[in-house]
């Protein structure tokens, strides 16, 4: 053979390996497009809505293609969609995707799912950047269970609310008939009628009837939800409302307390959630769903509420379930158990009536247990009980009192009581400039006379009063189970605020909670932390205020004073003022604490004469051993200066705290208020 003939042979045979490589690249060669590629494209422009690149990466798709899609699941109201490609295996011209879909369903919660694409090579040339694969597109391709002519939705089923229950473990609201006013688009004739018989009669925001009609996979036979309101509201407005088109009614109920008022700041109000509370709550809330707004409603809103439970169907033409395909199982309401008795609730809501003066009232129990706390305006959100601190007046001298006693001072011991004292350079003065001459310190303390006070507090060392400040509960850190601020009495800082702090102002703050908790703990001998919510409330629980990181929705606290006012003989000098809520040295958690050894004995006995024949028997009880302490403190600026009103009363094991905001004399004003509420107490 010659060399010709050889290379001619060797060149065939070069061709012939070159041809067959070519088609084996041709089917699946390194060469080749990786379909993977292209399958994540489709997957990233499924996930942005992007209808020109679906476009692009769809074998033969419609011009409407990305609408189509998107209905096959506008019925789970989905959001935070991600679809993540899984494994890709080629078969020559054809391959084969998996990929999971995770999404959020509105009101449910998130949902995930596997599912997989079929894809061919392109045919013919492709221009430069066209994708070399493309989606061989059919329903099975949202989900391999989808056949064509059929669609996604999702139910959503939210349990009935829990109970907030009493001390006795009954129900403190129920159910009341109430109407949800909703629209049905399809019957919506002009929608600016319907907003504005919403507006006017409901006081419905226009713009959230516009949100609620035009929120994806709204349905033209919806009924799209709006607002609740109560039954008897509904028949006022009936006539109005009824016949406007598209307004449509369902009848539904709605929480209410035994009366209209009751316990409002403690129990707190229900209504359809806000935009903010909706971003707040997370994924298990929609718009139209009724939540906590304040209170222990809001407070525990997860815990009363639970979550829902759903399915995801796929439905035919006709809305007839073909299969579920997914289901969201929820978690049951769990009612949150409080130590109020409603009847000793009742009792605090009548003394202090539907007055519109800023006050509070709070009874206590020996164990530290409220059984009412009420607050006043009741439109006003702050619950001044627990989130007001407040200079205590002299209703203070009951803890400057255990300190007397600590350092040797008798009921008998001999005091004067001088129309004026001066400490620290700073005169004070008692009230109306009365005096008492030399009198046993029994009857200074039953008059409350501020000179004999703070001249024997002069020899009571600033650590000693702290000490007694401290067996009672102040500076100490806690929560009723709404948001609760820490009485304080900072370390005086000189002898003028030792003077000051001696008769409850200066830099002392109180909540009118704690107050009610000093009377408790002389009634037994021991401070006990003020508690509102019972065990077990182990469940998820809100904070209502997102900018507060303490433990409630009530929020402020009023202006402290540095004056030296009492009913019994101080009107002193105003001396500055104080924020409340602040200024202790240090806080320390909340433990019961011991009174030392016949304390309380001797300031039961004191504050007994103040009832009986001091400066608080307006708060007798004919027939009742009612001990007291009445308090007069002044705030702000002016001469003379403004004055809360207090009084503390014990009755059997209850003690009650009431507080007038720039209320007058605690004699006068307070006490009988108190006397009120004492009088309605059991024993």
């Amino acid at each position: 053979m010659s060399a010709r003939t050889r290379l001619l042979i060797l060149a065939a045979t070069l061709a012939a390996v070159l041809a067959v490589v070519a088609v084996l690249l041709g089917r699946g060669g390194s060469s080749t497009p990786d379909p993977a590629h292209d399958a994540a494209a489709y997957l990233a422009a499924w996930q942005e809505g992007d209808g020109a690149a679906l476009d692009r990466l769809v074998v033969e798709a419609p011009d409407d293609f990305a609408d189509r899609l998107a209905a096959l699941t506008e019925g789970l109201a989905a959001s935070d969609v991600s679809y993540e490609l899984g494994d890709v295996e080629r078969d020559g011209d054809e391959a084969t995707a998996t990929f999971t879909a995770r999404m959020v369903l509105a009101g449910l919660g998130e949902w995930s799912y596997e599912g997989e694409l079929h894809l061919v090579r392109a045919e013919g040339d492709r221009p430069e950047g066209a994708p070399a694969w493309l989606v061989d597109w059919s329903p099975a391709a949202v989900h391999p269970d989808l056949a064509p002519g059929q669609r996604l939705v999702r139910t959503r089923e939210r349990p009935e609310r829990a109970p907030i229950l009493d001390a006795f473990d009954r129900p403190l609201v129920t159910a009341q008939p109430a109407v949800h006013v909703g629209i049905q688009p399809s019957r919506v004739e002009d929608r600016e009628q319907v907003k504005a018989a919403l507006a006017d009669h409901l006081g419905v925001d226009p713009g959230r009837v516009d949100t609620e009609l035009d929120r994806p996979g709204v349905q033209p036979d919806h009924f799209v939800p709006i607002v609740v309101v109560p039954r008897d509201r509904y028949e006022q407005v009936r006539a109005a409302i009824y016949p406007v088109p598209g307004l449509v009614f369902q009848e539904t109920t709605r929480r209410q307390a035994p009366s209209e008022g009751f316990a409002r700041h403690v129990l707190g109000t229900t209504g359809e959630v806000t935009a903010e509370l909706l971003a707040e709550l997370g994924p298990t809330y929609q718009a139209g769903d009724i939540v906590g707004l304040s209170g222990l409603e809001a407070r525990f809103e997860e815990q009363l509420a639970g979550t829902p439970s759903g399915e995801v169907r796929i439905v035919d033409e006709e809305d007839e379930v073909v299969a579920v395909v997914g289901r969201i199982e929820g978690t049951a309401p769990r009612p949150v158990a409080t130590t109020l008795d409603p009847a000793i609730q009742q009792a605090v809501e009548n003394a202090l009536g539907d007055s519109a003066r800023p006050a509070a009232a709070v009874v206590v129990d020996t164990t530290g247990s409220i059984r009412a706390l009420a607050s006043r305006p009741l439109d006003e959100d702050l619950n001044r009980a627990i989130g007001g601190a407040y200079p205590p007046g002299s209703t203070f001298k009951v803890i400057t009192t255990s300190a007397l006693l600590s350092a040797g001072v008798t009921p008998d011991t001999a005091v004067e009581c001088p129309p004026t004292v001066t400490a620290g350079g700073r005169s004070f003065r008692n009230f109306e400039g009365g005096s008492l001459g030399s009198v046993p310190f029994r009857t200074a303390f039953a008059e409350s006379c501020n000179t004999a006070f703070i001249a024997l507090a002069t020899d009571v060392p600033a650590d000693g009063l702290t000490a007694a400040a401290e067996h009672f509960g102040f500076n100490t850190d806690y929560s009723v189970g709404l948001r609760t601020l820490t009485s304080t009495f900072p370390t005086p800082a000189d002898a003028a605020e030792h003077a000051a702090a001696a008769i409850g102002q200066g830099r002392v703050l109180a909540t009118p909670v704690h107050m009610a908790a000093v009377g408790a703990a002389v009634a037994d001998g021991t401070w006990e932390p003020p508690t509102l919510v019972r065990e077990p409330t182990d469940g998820p629980e809100r904070d209502a205020d997102p900018d507060d990181d303490t433990d409630g929705p009530d929020r402020g606290s009023q202006p402290g004073a540095d004056g030296t006012a009492d009913d019994g003989g101080a009107t002193g000098e105003q001396a500055g003022g104080a924020a409340g809520g602040g200024g202790a040295d240090a806080i320390e958690p909340a433990t019961p604490r011991a009174l030392p050894d016949g304390q309380a004995a001797t300031l039961r006995t004191l504050m007994r004469a103040v009832v009986t024949g001091g400066s608080g028997t307006a708060a007798d009880v004919p027939g009742a051993e009612i001990f007291g302490k009445t308090g007069t403190a002044e705030f702000g600026s002016g001469d003379p200066p403004p004055t809360h009103a207090w009084f503390i009363g014990v009755r059997g094991d209850l003690s009650v705290a009431v507080l007038l905001e720039d209320g007058g004399v605690g004699g006068r004003d307070a006490a009988p208020v108190a006397g009120r509420i004492l009088g309605a107490l059991p024993g």
